[in-house]
């Protein structure tokens, strides 16, 4: 797939941006979890991505991919999800968020469900700071058991990262925003 679907249904294809004028980007994530009463728990506050850089106010950010890895075997990563109170099936969940006011806003609707490592996975969402102070923000939520394979491991660090690319053309953001629904991120 090598298109970016818009809430209002555009489809903008990947060769169509502007790539001199867009720069990759790559937002990085990592959260630690202690072992805990045969546990590992991530429950997290939204936290900034690294590095920490303000987004460019009313630029486009096409999200091509996301990358999950952990500091553990993938197949003991697989073997002890577990299923974590108030969110139903054995994964983790990273939740974005796109933070400039106190309240935060949800980037994106749904959280990418990892139920294994993905490397590269085919995300193809898209974001537009409307502040200048705008940040990524991400949180984990899971649970792994403290299985066979991981014994002796005090803590476990997953890690995503998300790789985009920043729009900076202001003839295209102009054109792709005059063709698609002019609020993102659920702001009102």
């Amino acid at each position: 797939m090598n298109d970016f679907i818009s809430p209002a249904q555009t489809i903008i294809r990947a060769e169509d941006l502007p790539y001199w004028t867009s720069p990759p980007v790559q937002f990085a994530y990592e959260s630690t979890a202690a072992l805990a009463l045969g546990r590992y728990v991530w429950n997290d506050a939204p936290s900034a991505l690294t590095p920490v850089r303000p987004l460019i106010e009313n630029a486009l950010y096409f999200v091509r991919t996301v990358s999950l890895t952990a500091d553990v075997e993938e197949a003991d990563f697989t073997a002890n999800l577990r299923v974590t109170p108030g969110y139903p099936g054995h994964m983790i969940r990273l939740y974005s968020y796109l933070l400039g006011d106190p309240q935060g806003t949800v980037l994106f609707r749904e959280p990418f469900h990892f139920n294994k490592f993905y490397d590269a996975y085919d995300f193809r969402k898209w974001f537009r700071p409307r502040r200048q102070d705008d940040e990524v923000y991400c949180a984990f939520r899971g649970t792994l058991a403290q299985g066979p394979g991981l014994i002796g491991k005090s803590s476990i660090t997953l890690k995503a990262v998300l790789y985009a690319q920043e729009v900076i053309d202001n003839e295209f953001v102009k054109q792709f925003m005059s063709r698609t629904y002019p609020d993102l991120g659920g702001r009102k």
